[in-house]
């Protein structure tokens, strides 16, 4: 570890795996959103020993492409000890910490996990309904390719995705590169499970619904984050 490296360490919450991010100053502490000790519903940022940060928990230092100088990295995040607020889909503490390490904030995880559950749900609303046209018009799939074969491949699909992802983050693959590896295992398993299950028409058939229901996806969550980082959104009182 490093002056202006971006750390994280494994969490769980309700047992749902993910990675909480910060900053390495470079003097044995490291500056992180995290819950305030002394007010427990509330989210500062703030600068920590090490060893607090990490918990016992083995840190990992996060492969990024384009970072900031260290000394900016750094004076961005000390600079921003004392704030508070969170928002899971706008203010996580990966959000903090690159946008201190590379300028913009950005939260990977978030950006999966919505992304995931548009995928998985539509498929499996596909998998599952008797009028697979009238689900195909509402996820944008194109007339003819949908049916309850190719929501059961995009299903197999997302489960595939998921591992290969998770897989090329464990090798210390950057997350950019791991999002194409696993869209691609991704693709490729819907069109076996087509292929398996009801031949070469129903592999091309599986591919593109899977790729429709990605295009989906990305698009449903540019949505969400324009509307969660819009200035001129209500805010809560």
């Amino acid at each position: 570890m490093a002056k202006g490296d971006l750390v994280s360490i494994p969490c769980v919450w309700l047992m749902i795996p993910y990675r909480h991010f910060g900053i390495d100053i470079g003097d044995g502490t490291i500056v992180h959103l995290a819950r305030d000790s002394s007010a427990s519903n509330i989210m500062t940022v703030q600068r920590v020993a090490l060893s607090e940060f990490a918990d016992g928990k083995p840190v990992r230092i996060e492969a990024v492409s384009d970072s900031l100088s260290d000394d900016e990295v750094v004076s961005r995040a000390v600079g921003r000890v004392g704030e508070t607020g969170y928002h899971l889909i706008a203010g996580n503490c990966e959000h903090f910490a690159r946008e201190c390490k590379c300028g913009m904030p950005a939260s990977h995880q978030s950006d999966r996990l919505i992304r995931g559950v548009c995928r998985a749900g539509i498929a499996g609303w596909l998998a599952a309904s008797t009028n697979a046209v009238r689900v195909a018009s509402i996820a944008g799939v194109p007339k003819g390719m949908a049916s309850r074969s190719s929501g059961i491949a995009s299903l197999v699909a997302e489960a595939a995705r998921h591992s290969a992802y998770a897989a090329s983050r464990c090798a210390k693959i950057e997350h950019r590169k791991a999002e194409v590896i696993g869209r691609t295992v991704g693709v490729t398993t819907a069109a076996v499970a087509g292929l398996i299950t009801a031949g070469p028409r129903a592999a091309a058939s599986a591919a593109v619904v899977y790729l429709s229901l990605d295009s989906m996806a990305h698009s449903t969550m540019q949505t969400i984050s324009k509307v969660y980082t819009d200035p001129n959104r209500p805010k809560n009182p």
